[in-house]
């Protein structure tokens, strides 16, 4: 009965895995190009760990050049890793495989993300003027229409959850302009419409020397200017109202983004308390 239940201990663990990226982490994503240096991190099943100090490294490997492996660091408890890659110029296609050691009783776990490149990195934030979805604007079937002709494939996106907006995880825009979405044609006409557009206009200032963009958006349709603010930073001001939904954006969209590199942000906050 011991060994069963063992077994069935070990299965769960397996399940949930020893090791994983942050939920911002992923597949096609872009990361920031040189001169920044970007990093990878994620979260360690404490429930896994041996005796053993763990050891994280990073392994890059880049679609027909060498690669190369860079240690992590294992932080919070033996809870919280992230590995910290060398500066990359703009472009490529990688594959980025992290591994544990001392996670588990089999030794070594490997996660990885593949169809990774690197370009410049924005965030996205604020309130509905920013969460305004494409599908309520005038362009959006003529920016579909130039991205399925091939244009703008420089562009990828991740958008959080909210209440104007569906989870998109990390995708090239063309991609997302042939998934389903439940309220709208495609995945495409649920991003924020501001970032997008942003994106888009970028790209074409740019011209042939645009690099791969990569889109971040988070923002909260009515959320007010202290609930982006941590409740430290708020309590200095003189002219702004704290309750007890004061600091939730700043710790639910902003710090799960605190150890990525970006190029900047683009705010559109609008009237709520500004």
């Amino acid at each position: 009965m011991k060994a069963i239940w063992g077994l069935i201990l070990m299965m769960a663990i397996q399940a949930a895995g020893l090791i994983s990226f942050s939920e911002n982490i992923g597949d096609h994503m872009v990361l920031q190009q040189a001169p920044s240096k970007s990093s990878v991190f994620g979260k360690l099943n404490a429930t896994s760990l041996t005796d053993t100090p763990p050891k994280v490294t990073a392994t890059v490997i880049p679609i027909g050049g060498s690669p190369y492996q860079v240690p992590g660091r294992v932080t919070n408890n033996s809870n919280d890793w992230i590995a910290y890659l060398h500066p990359t110029p703009a472009g490529g296609n990688y594959t980025i495989a992290v591994s544990c050691d001392g996670c588990g009783p089999n030794g070594t776990e490997t996660i990885n993300i593949t169809d990774v490149t690197f370009g410049d990195v924005w965030y996205c934030g604020g309130q509905s003027n920013m969460a305004l979805p494409l599908a309520f604007t005038m362009s959006r079937n003529e920016s579909m229409k130039s991205i399925q002709e091939g244009h703008f494939n420089n562009i990828r996106l991740f958008q959080m959850a909210s209440n104007m907006n569906p989870a998109i995880t990390w995708s090239t825009v063309r991609n997302t302009t042939t998934l389903p979405a439940r309220h709208a044609p495609n995945l495409f006409f649920t991003f924020s419409s501001t970032c997008y557009y942003f994106g888009q206009e970028l790209t074409r200032l740019m011209g042939v020397k645009a690099p791969p963009i990569g889109l971040i958006h988070t923002a909260f349709g009515g959320s007010t200017a202290a609930e982006w603010t941590s409740n430290k930073t708020s309590s200095q001001c003189g002219n702004i109202t704290m309750n007890g939904a004061s600091q939730q954006w700043f710790d639910q969209r902003v710090m799960p983004f605190s150890q990525m590199s970006i190029k900047g942000f683009v705010w559109y906050q609008g009237e709520n308390d500004m």
